[in-house]
């Protein structure tokens, strides 16, 4: 549900598309109103075209013509006010105060589109943690009856919020409400060829976008480090200055748990535990463990380690090589390789880690 940097759409497509839509012209008109007295200029930002520019305010108003580019996102601020909106090529009315919105003067407008799908974003997301909080309220059923109930309202929560990202996703095609749609369903899915699939359903002006093109990339990444295929290597300067592989501890003719970790990282410290305990019961046993710092100060990594008891294998200092390399968006991230180096299990967790290694470690 992150909303990134888009690209612009080539001119001639944006006018031909305008074209197409009754009450769209060939500009995007923005009039808007700031309702605090004090501010006098406002920002108007759409990064994507290189529009960062600053408009006086006169008797609380203003307006400015923009490029149309409905595969794009712009934002309009005053102060402690933002608004976002999509530059569609229809009047769009701003206002800046206490409750900031913006309103397109054309009911079937992008900008309406949007306006919509991120309200029933938030209420489908709110309907879920209210059922949280009403299922943690029950004091009168067991702690498995609550895990029961918990697991169905997740598993409602998700088939509405794709279905609901389905359906946006093909009724909007060629315009940023594609991108959060596909953004949505690319976390709920965890199905990366089939969120390949769907790209190849949008416009090829969206194609070319800027978070297009690298959620395709991120996902032919992983494609390339699924479960099963063989592990990539990658080089670093580790944080006494000596160049370290990763192949120095992978396809070694050892089972290998690798930890990709950060001293920051609350849930990443979690697992450390889990991870010691089965180095404890495999590692006399053949098991190999392998911590890898990213995005992290080295020092920070080295005390962080010491205070949780970390005496297995390290690498400190990999900064974003090996998580740009392995298509990882979080951390932690524990993948689980095999003697010859393939890759056995990605994104271990919890006692799933012992479980898997179990499967091949007795």
């Amino acid at each position: 549900m992150i909303m990134k940097t888009r690209t612009i759409m080539a001119a001639a497509g944006a006018a031909m598309l305008a074209a197409a839509c009754s009450g769209v012209s060939d500009t995007t008109r923005l009039v808007g109103t700031v309702s605090e007295e004090g501010l006098d200029e406002v920002n108007v930002v759409i990064e994507s075209h290189g529009i960062d520019t600053l408009l006086a305010v006169t008797d609380g108003k203003f307006s400015v013509e923009l490029p149309v580019d409905p595969t794009v996102m712009g934002s309009v601020s005053a102060g402690p006010y933002q608004v976002r909106f999509v530059p569609d090529g229809t009047k769009l009315d701003v206002t800046l105060g206490a409750e900031p919105s913006v309103k397109s003067a054309f009911s079937g407008s992008v900008n309406t589109r949007f306006t919509e799908f991120s309200e029933k974003s938030v209420s489908i997301q709110e309907n879920f943690m209210t059922e949280v909080q009403n299922i943690r309220a029950k004091t009168d059923i067991s702690a498995e009856a609550m895990d029961s109930l918990m697991i169905a309202n997740y598993d409602r929560f998700t088939a509405e919020f794709i279905d609901f990202s389905r359906e946006a996703l093909s009724q909007n095609s060629d315009n940023v409400i594609a991108v959060a749609a596909l953004s949505n369903l690319a976390a709920l899915l965890e199905d990366d060829v089939q969120v390949d699939s769907l790209i190849g359903t949008l416009s090829p002006e969206l194609q070319a976008s800027d978070e297009i093109v690298a959620m395709k990339n991120l996902i032919e990444t992983r494609i390339e480090t699924a479960e099963g295929k063989m592990f990539k290597d990658f080089t670093v300067e580790d944080s006494d200055g000596k160049t370290v592989k990763f192949s120095d501890y992978v396809g070694k003719g050892k089972y290998v748990l690798v930890d990709f970790w950060a001293s920051w990282c609350g849930p990443c410290k979690a697992e450390i535990p889990n991870i010691k305990a089965v180095y404890d019961e495999y590692h006399r046993k053949g098991l190999e463990v392998l911590s890898v710092a990213v995005w992290d100060r080295p020092e920070a990594t080295k005390d962080t380690a010491k205070v949780y008891g970390v005496n297995w294998k390290q690498i400190i200092n990999a900064g974003q090589v090996p998580t740009e390399l392995y298509g990882i968006e979080g951390i932690p991230h524990i993948i689980l390789f095999g003697p010859d180096g393939t890759i056995l299990k990605r994104n271990l967790r919890g006692d799933e880690i012992g479980q898997e290694i179990s499967k091949y470690i007795r």
